[in-house]
Order: C-alpha cells, then structure tokens, then sequence
C-alpha cells in the first residue's frame, strides 16, 4: 500500500492548491487510488478481518453495540459488503427491517446493479438510522462513504473501520462516531486501513492548539507518568497471570486472553 499512500498523499497536497472541482488529472489519480484499495484480493482481506474483528468485539461488548466501516467509493462499499456476506451469509437480508448489515448510500443510473441495489429513500435510511440507534436491533454493522460521517449520533457505537483517505476536520467528525459514553460501553476504537495516524494525530494538535487548552506536549508527559505509576499497580494485580502471550497474539487472540484474564481477578 506504499504507492496508494504516496498517490493520496499527492493528492491531497495538489486538492488543497486548487479549486473544490477536480480536474482530469486529478480524477485519474483519485481512480488510481479507488484500484488500489478496491482490489479484489485486498478487499477479500480486509472483509476477512472486518468480520472476525467485529465478532470478537461484539463478544467483548456481551454482545451489544454498534459499528460503521467507511470505503472511499460506493463501488468499494458495495463489494466490501458482497464479501462479508459470503463469509456470514445469515448477516444478509432483503428487508429493511432485519438483517445485521446494511450499506448505508444512494446510487446514480451509471452506478450499475450491484450498486443500485443497496440504493435507499431518505425515509428508508431514517428506518436504518433509527435501527442503529436500538441498541437492541439487530442491525449492527453499516457500510458508508459520506452519510452518517457527520450529523449521526448512536451512541452504542464501539468500532470504526475507516478504508478511506480522510484528513482534518472531516476525519476528526468521523471518529467522533464512536466516542459516545454509553452504559456499559468499554470504548470507541477506530481500526485504521490505510496508515492514516499521522492525519489524525495532525488534526489532534489542530483542535487541541485551537481549544487553547494548553501545551499538548507537557499533557503527553504528565500522561506517560500517569501510565507508568497505574501500569507498577496492575502487574502487581496481574501477578500470577501469563500477560505477556497477549504481546505476541493476533488481535481476535488479544480479545480471548482479555476475556479469560476477567475470570481470574
């Protein structure tokens, strides 16, 4: 993915010089980067590792929450989708009202059937909103490119899959998603794809030097000595205990370790 991310990074730096409207060249290297990460093997990958993550979250959270997976193109949701339904076919419904993953976007006539098909009204997507929402429908997983990034607010969201280029304002709104405190929700995570920690950590320093809230670094060291004095605390509570396995551990392993770890303390 080194070559997809110089291209976005180019990108980004030749958007941010011009006009909103992109010209020929700037479209054929955004089409470059949709090939990339919309690749057939890649996003069989990734689907893979969307569904065995989620599950282990969703078992971590007693089975309850929420999660949004962001793709870059409606053709990438689309398939995104296509794959994980092959690998939990009882995820799949035709009904608004049931099933456990929806696609959440419209669609144009050029789109072609396998995008139009997840096509949905205004009023249709206010069902799913609201499904998101109940904590207790079981719709848990929704697909996006744009909707829902701003302006939706369910609070039992725990996880964000973000496979798009974002940067700024836009990627601080998206992970705003999943930073609800909610019952017994144990924390928003945001599952990165695309290596885009630098963006967030760019826009962090933005919105914290903007808040005037004082010098993020002196916050950054009182943290780490924070962390030093309550991590002493719990390995003399995890004494006993083989941790150090869950270091080397996959991350649907990690989850398993944290969970047989609850029945001895």
């Amino acid at each position: 993915m080194d070559e997809g991310r110089q291209l976005i990074e180019d990108f980004d730096d030749e958007f941010n010089e011009d006009e909103l409207t992109l010209t020929q060249k700037e479209r054929s290297k955004w089409a470059r980067i949709e090939g990339l990460i919309g690749s057939s093997k890649r996003i069989k990958a990734i689907a893979a590792d969307m569904v065995q993550h989620f599950e282990q979250r969703l078992k971590s959270n007693a089975d309850h929450g929420k999660g949004m997976i962001v793709t870059m193109s409606r053709r990438i949701a689309a398939e995104v989708y296509k794959e994980i339904i092959a690998l939990k076919p009882e995820w799949h419904s035709d009904d608004l009202n049931d099933g456990v993953i929806k696609v959440v976007m419209t669609s144009s006539a050029a789109d072609g059937p396998e995008i139009a098909k997840h096509y949905t009204t205004k009023k249709e997507r206010q069902v799913l909103a609201n499904r998101m929402k109940d904590d207790d429908d079981k719709l848990k997983l929704v697909i996006v490119r744009d909707m829902w990034l701003t302006g939706f607010d369910a609070p039992s969201m725990h996880t964000l899959y973000i496979d798009k280029p974002m940067k700024g304002h836009n990627l601080m709104q998206a992970i705003a998603r999943v930073n609800r405190v909610y019952k017994d929700k144990i924390g928003g995570l945001v599952v990165d794809y695309l290596g885009i920690a630098s963006d967030l950590k760019e826009a962090l320093s933005f919105y914290s030097d903007a808040g005037g809230r004082g010098d993020p670094a002196e916050v950054q060291e009182e943290a780490v000595t924070l962390m030093q004095e309550k991590l002493e605390i719990l390995e003399g509570i995890m004494h006993g205990y083989d941790y150090k396995a869950y270091f080397a551990a996959t991350t649907s392993q990690r989850l398993t370790i944290i969970l047989e770890s609850e029945t001895m303390f």
